[in-house]
């Protein structure tokens, strides 16, 4: 799992000719977290010049900060009638058209945001973004590298390259961008996080661990670095821990199947005598009947507990698993031969 952000999308632009003071009013009371304040000097600065495209842009983006992107994607518009070469309104139209699932619309949007100002460090990080809900991951790298080569020192741009480059297989090249990301803000749950997804895979369990610890310790409702952090304990061989972090993701989101799947294997790990992890493997299955893993933990739970006849039961279902492979139905026959049943 993955998490990505954007840099923040208001440009703030020097000012000067017509409607200068409202729009310089207006900035500053976004700034404060004014929004109606704001909008209200935007408006009248519209009126005020009714050539400039900077007042409706503006516009667009508090109204965007208020929750109307309907409004806001208005506004854009506008901006763009008045001046249709103007970079910001393009590429915050253009990424509120992507946020609504119109990617060919966006990508309209952000190629113009791109052709009017080629070193316009957003279009390039939002259309990598375009790129990413495409899967296209070369392209979605290429775009972050640009963004990245016009704002060297963006946190965001850096996290995003670098989960780019581990969806592309890019392992040493997603870890000198994730590194940096976590340098550049030390702060960030999200960053530390898929740095620890990614020394996962590079079977660095260790600084895996570290590195999820310190997202879930940024963030004590991130998700993701809980699950994450869950897995990494499971291939450490520490189920118990792995428990308390499953269980923690299991609370933030308590019908994912794939927590709940490795939950019901960590509690087997830890103790198969015990009745819940029985329970717990049940559980989820309820939420993903064909999951092998989960009906392969609960085999092992039921032998373990001497409840051969139910165990038989579900090896029967495990064997009929199409992802399963012959040479795990043997294994799972070999270990239902051991079952006794407990007096």
């Amino acid at each position: 799992m993955t998490m990505t952000t954007t840099p923040a999308l208001v440009l703030i632009l020097a000012l000067a000719g017509g409607a200068a003071a409202q729009l310089d009013r207006g900035q500053k009371l976004f700034q404060a977290g004014d929004v109606a304040g704001a909008l209200k000097e935007f408006e009248a600065a519209a009126k005020a010049d009714p050539k400039d495209p900077r007042a409706p842009y503006l516009r667009g983006v508090a109204l965007e900060k208020k929750g109307d992107a309907a409004t806001a994607e208005k506004a854009y518009r506008e901006a763009l009638a008045r001046d249709s070469h103007f970079p910001p309104a393009h590429n915050n139209l253009g990424a509120l058209l992507l946020a609504r699932g119109e990617r060919a619309a966006a990508e309209k949007e952000l190629q113009a945001a791109v052709k009017a100002d080629p070193r316009y460090a957003d279009a390039h990080f939002n259309l990598g973004l375009l790129r990413d809900a495409e899967k296209k991951h070369a392209e979605a790298v290429a775009a972050y590298r640009q963004a990245a080569r016009l704002r060297p020192d963006d946190p965001a741009i850096r996290l995003n390259l670098g989960a780019a480059l581990r969806r592309s297989g890019d392992l040493g090249g997603a870890l000198t961008e994730l590194q940096q990301a976590t340098r550049l803000g030390p702060k960030d749950a999200v960053a530390w996080s898929n740095l620890g997804l990614l020394l996962s895979d590079k079977k660095a369990y260790d600084d895996a661990r570290a590195a999820l610890q310190k997202a879930t310790a940024l963030d004590a409702k991130y998700v993701v670095a809980w699950y994450g952090l869950g897995r990494v304990e499971l291939r450490r061989k520490q189920p118990a821990a792995a428990v308390e972090a499953l269980e923690k993701a299991r609370k933030l989101e308590p019908k994912d199947p794939g927590i709940a799947s490795d939950l019901c294997r960590a509690l087997v790990d830890k103790d198969p005598l015990a009745a819940r992890a029985a329970t717990e493997c049940r559980a989820a299955l309820a939420l993903e009947p064909e999951s092998a893993m989960s009906r392969w933990m609960l085999v092992k739970s039921l032998v373990a507990q001497g409840q051969c006849a139910a165990a038989k039961t579900e090896l029967d279902k495990f064997a009929a698993l199409p992802t399963v492979k012959a040479e795990a139905k043997e294994g799972a026959k070999s270990l239902l031969a051991s079952c006794t049943k407990k007096k």
